[in-house]
């Protein structure tokens, strides 16, 4: 079987490099990869055959239509989160995307990675993306959601999500028909384990966004440092900043030196790849905080393949990726300081955690994930379907 797999690829430990290293592994799949023409994709190796084709324009349809007649795969696999294909117009063309790869006759299978309940979405919710925008009202973003999530549905073979709860609110709030949608879990690489020291410092890995919830995490650090004057905790945080969202980094900034945190809060950045290992690893804990909840969280997941106790807001989709105390710690966002207390007064509770999240990684690992998707792309492909 021929399959298409159409995403982003970078950064390293993006959760597209994991799925198709999965597949790569499938031997009944070829797999070609389109992502987006950044060089820097073609050095990336045991992900399938990797092609550069579309750029973050509208254009990305044409390209992707055009590549698609020279490889004529037996299913199509595409990647969706509202920005990966460029701007506003790009996400609004998506559906066109889809219906012209139905149109063109190929079986299309769409992962959707992000929505939420309409009646979520008000002026808080917009002001965590445009707080500067004149235009983004709720009415229209609500609109914009229901063309787009819906019209995946009427063009698409099938739908992938990560959670029960993605699916619960494509049916309930955007129509979708529940026969369509397959729940399959992100997956996690495998990851040996490593016996290392921990040092004083719980960590952030992620993009510095308002919806990420930072400051109830630095509000709760804060607390914490009062309580503990003589812990010598600090907290690290790595990741980039999302174009258009400069102003959110500056807000988290600003936040550290108000609250008096600027030589016990570390900004790195973003980090290669040997030094995230090495944060992750030597970590007390590794935090992820959050506003909205609208997908499974990649940082989560990320946590999960070092073995991490996990910190998360008790929110959305962490409800049910995260079994509290088993898989991680659930806190609501105003009890932060009293979660980091409890990782550091439970070690021996901690290191079970991590016993368990091991575990939970094992049977989640790429090529077990792989195969679920193997099942999907078989059944819309075979002829009685």
């Amino acid at each position: 079987m021929k399959v298409v797999f159409v995403s982003t690829m970078l950064p390293s430990g993006h959760y597209s490099q994991y799925l198709s290293g999965g597949l790569s592994s499938v031997t009944d799949i070829e797999l070609i990869v389109y992502c987006d023409k950044n060089k820097e994709n073609l050095s990336i190796r045991g992900c399938g055959r990797i092609k550069a084709v579309w750029s973050k324009s509208p254009a990305y349809i044409l390209q992707i239509l055009c590549e698609l007649r020279k490889d004529a795969p037996d299913v199509v696999h595409v990647q969706h989160e509202i920005n990966m294909y460029g701007g506003v117009l790009t996400a609004a063309l998506f559906p066109v995307l889809v219906l012209a790869l139905r149109a063109s006759g190929y079986r299309v299978i769409v992962t959707v990675h992000a929505a939420v309940f309409l009646n979520q979405i008000d002026k808080e919710f917009v002001a965590l993306f445009h707080r500067d925008s004149l235009w983004m009202r709720p009415g229209f973003l609500k609109a914009f959601f229901l063309y787009v999530y819906k019209s995946i549905s009427l063009f698409s073979d099938r739908i992938v999500v990560h959670t029960n709860l993605k699916k619960d609110i494509l049916v309930s709030d955007y129509g979708v028909n529940p026969s369509i949608v397959n729940v399959i879990p992100i997956s996690i690489p495998v990851r040996p384990a490593k016996s290392v020291i921990k040092r004083n410092y719980f960590f952030y890995f992620g993009y510095m966004v308002r919806r990420k919830g930072l400051g109830y995490a630095l509000q709760g650090f804060k607390k914490f440092i009062e309580n503990n004057p003589m812990a010598n905790h600090t907290l690290v945080l790595a990741g980039g900043v999302i174009g258009g969202q400069e102003k959110a980094f500056e807000e988290i900034v600003s936040i550290v030196a108000d609250n008096g945190l600027q030589d016990k809060v570390i900004i790195k950045g973003f980090v290669d790849e040997a030094e995230l290992e090495t944060l992750y690893r030597e970590a007390e804990a590794v935090l992820i905080p959050a506003k909205v909840s609208m997908g499974s969280s990649g940082p989560l997941f990320h946590a999960v393949s070092y073995g991490k106790c996990v910190v998360a807001s008790k929110i959305g989709h962490f409800l049910e990726d995260i079994k509290h105390l088993e898989t991680g710690i659930l806190t609501e966002n105003d009890k932060w300081s009293e979660a980091l207390q409890f990782v550091v007064d439970n070690p021996h509770r901690v290191a079970q955690i991590e016993n368990n999240v091991r575990e939970k990684a094992s049977g989640r690992t790429p090529s077990i994930i792989a195969l679920q998707h193997f099942n999907v792309y078989q059944a819309v492909s075979s002829p009685a379907d």
